[in-house]
C-alpha cells in the first residue's frame, strides 16, 4: 500500500511540473507577439502608416507583409540568370555591327556581352556551359544578344550554330563594298609602323579585281547563301550600316521589331557628334550612366574609340570606275536574295 501511494504522489508531482512548464511556454510565447506586434505598431505611428488593420484578427496583413517583401525580393534577385543568346549579330566585319550591338544597350529588355565571344569559331572546344557563363545576368523577358562578325563566313560556325538553336534569330550587317574596302585598308595599315616606307597604296593593296583582298569583302552574297540554307528567312535580318549611321532610331527600331520588344529606345538617347561625322551616345541622356559601363566609349563624346572612324584612302577615279564595274554584279545578286535593295554612294549613277 506504500509503494502505491509513493507512486501516486510522484505521479501527481509530474503532471504538476509538466503545467507549470506548458504555462511558462504559453506566457513567453504571448510575450514575444505582443512585444513584435508593439514594435511594429510604433514604427507604423512614427512613419505615419496605417497601422489600424493590426488589431484586426482576421486580417493577415502583418504575416503578408513580410511575404511579399520576402517574393519582392526573390523575383529581383532570383530570377536573374545566364541564358543562352536568343539573336546573334554575325556579321559582316568592318560593316557597323560594334556600333549596332552598342546601341542595342539602350533597350531595357537586351543585355548582350560587352566583347565578341568568338564561340562558335575559336572557343568551342570550351564547351556549351562555358559560353553560357560569358553571357550577362538577365531575366526571363529580356533577350540576350551576342555579337561577332567572324561567324557568317564560316560554315563550320554555322552549322554549329544550327545545332545549338535552330530556331535563333539572326541580324546580318552589309556595308557600300567600296567603302568597306576602304575601311578594312585603314585598320589594316594602321598597324603599319608610321616610319615605314613600305606601307602601301589602297590599290596596291587591293591587289586586282579578283584578288581576295576583294572578293572577301564585296561578296556577301556567298555568306548569305550559306545562311539560308540552314536558317529561314524570317529568322535574318539584314540590314545597311550606311541607314545606321544616317537614322539609327530607324534601324533599331526595325530590331526591336525582329525580336517582338515593344519600342524602348528614345531619340534622346543619341546625338550626332559633327567631329566623327555620325551618331553617338548622348552624354546628357538619363540613360547613359547605366550604358557606358558596358561599352568602350570616350567619355567626353559618347563616341566610339580612334579605331572606329578611321580616315579613309582616296581612290583615283579610274580605278574607282573598275571597281564599281566589277562589283556590281554581287550588289545586284545580294539585293536578289534578300528581296531589298540599299542606296549605296559608290554605285547611285550606276
Amino acid at each position: 500500500m506504500k509503494s502505491i501511494a509513493t507512486k501516486r504522489k510522484l505521479l501527481a508531482a509530474l503532471v504538476g511540473v509538466l503545467m507549470i512548464s506548458f504555462y511558462l511556454v504559453i506566457l513567453v510565447t504571448v510575450s514575444f507577439q505582443n512585444n513584435k506586434f508593439h514594435k511594429e505598431l510604433r514604427q507604423r505611428w512614427t512613419s505615419g502608416q496605417n497601422y489600424s488593420n493590426l488589431f484586426n484578427t482576421n486580417s493577415p496583413l502583418r504575416d503578408q507583409e513580410s511575404t511579399n517583401a520576402m517574393n519582392s525580393s526573390k523575383v529581383s534577385k532570383d530570377d536573374r540568370e545566364r541564358r543562352l543568346p536568343q539573336c546573334l549579330i554575325i556579321g559582316f566585319s568592318k560593316c557597323g555591327t560594334t556600333a549596332l550591338r552598342a546601341f542595342l544597350s539602350l533597350h531595357p529588355l537586351i543585355v548582350s556581352p560587352l566583347r565578341e565571344i568568338r564561340y562558335f569559331t575559336l572557343r568551342y572546344q570550351n564547351g556549351l556551359d562555358w559560353y553560357r557563363n560569358q553571357m550577362p545576368l538577365s531575366t526571363a523577358d529580356q533577350v540576350t544578344v551576342e555579337k561577332s562578325a567572324g561567324y557568317i563566313t564560316s560554315l563550320e560556325s554555322l552549322e554549329r550554330i544550327h545545332r545549338m538553336n535552330a530556331t535563333l534569330k539572326l541580324v546580318v550587317m552589309v556595308r557600300d563594298p567600296i567603302t568597306r574596302l576602304q575601311s578594312e585598308y585603314a585598320r589594316c595599315v594602321s598597324t603599319v609602323n608610321v616610319t615605314s616606307t613600305h606601307v602601301p597604296t589602297f590599290k596596291s593593296w587591293c591587289g586586282g579585281l579578283s584578288s581576295p583582298n576583294v572578293l572577301r569583302l564585296v561578296d556577301y552574297a556567298t555568306p548569305l547563301s550559306t545562311v539560308y540554307s540552314l536558317f529561314s528567312k524570317e529568322q535574318v535580318l539584314v540590314l545597311s550600316e550606311e541607314l545606321l549611321e544616317e537614322k539609327p532610331l530607324d534601324v533599331l527600331g526595325e530590331v526591336e521589331a525582329f525580336l517582338g520588344l515593344k519600342p524602348g529606345f528614345s531619340k534622346t538617347d543619341l546625338a550626332y557628334n559633327e567631329e566623327k561625322g555620325f551618331y553617338c551616345f548622348n552624354t546628357s541622356s538619363p540613360r547613359y550612366p547605366q550604358v557606358k559601363t558596358n561599352l568602350v566609349l570616350n567619355e567626353r563624346t559618347g563616341c566610339f574609340g580612334s579605331h572606329k572612324g578611321r580616315a579613309h584612302p582616296e581612290i583615283g577615279d579610274k580605278f574607282l570606275q573598275q571597281l564599281v564595274s566589277a562589283i556590281q554584279p554581287y550588289n545586284q545578286r545580294l539585293f536578289r536574295l534578300i528581296g531589298k535593295t540599299f542606296s549605296w554612294a559608290h554605285f547611285n549613277h550606276k
